[in-house]
């Protein structure tokens, strides 16, 4: 069994999202990629959007995708949500056998160094990176597998600025589940019910 541990903020998650998991399933030939957002992510403000919410988008978003899977693991562990502790408790979750892929961004991978104990993350699963805008894939050390996909160019942020000026539009540029999840919900200030 080969599983990829694909973690973020989801705030909201987009189609680059659903990108970076199916080329790393692809290229990595998993048999599930577990989806996790994070609950309080030690390097970033606390998400704008409620943990609920966000485990709502991306369940939305991966729905019929029997190779998917989103966790709540991390609401279930004490803050702050270190990578660690979350791969291992998925590990214990799952059992022996498995091989574990953690795919994260090159924005990630510019600090991974002052994560928490990232030694003992390599340790836990390989790393597989994927292209962020700006950011060099070269040079990266054995064991650390660079991601064939698009670079991604947008940022959850982006959109959640956008929504709050064009939410028409930005709706219908995301994946569909994820805006009727947040017109049904009234998130990011758009008024529920709202049709683009």
């Amino acid at each position: 069994m080969r599983i990829g541990v694909f973690g973020g903020s989801f705030d909201p998650p987009h189609a680059a999202h659903l990108q970076v998991a199916r080329a790393a399933q692809n290229q990595l030939n998993l048999d599930r990629v577990i989806w996790v957002p994070a609950f309080h992510p030690p390097h970033k403000d606390l998400p704008a959007t409620s943990f609920p919410h966000r485990l709502g988008m991306v369940r939305a978003l991966v729905a019929g995708n029997p190779t998917d899977e989103v966790s709540a693991v991390e609401s279930f562990l004490p803050p702050p949500s270190y990578t660690l502790h979350t791969l291992q408790a998925l590990k214990n979750q799952e059992g022996a056998g498995a091989s574990w892929y953690l795919i994260i961004g090159a924005d990630n991978w510019a600090i991974f160094p002052t994560w928490h104990q990232p030694d003992a993350v390599r340790t836990e699963a390989s790393l597989v990176v994927y292209p962020r805008q700006g950011l060099s894939l070269k040079k990266l050390p054995q064991g650390v597998t660079a991601l064939n996909c698009p670079e991604i160019q947008i940022e959850s942020k982006d959109y959640r600025e956008r929504l709050r000026t064009q939410p028409l539009k930005t709706l219908s540029e995301l994946p569909s589940p994820v805006a009727d999840y947040i017109r049904r919900h009234g998130l990011y200030g758009v008024s529920p019910g709202v049709s683009p």
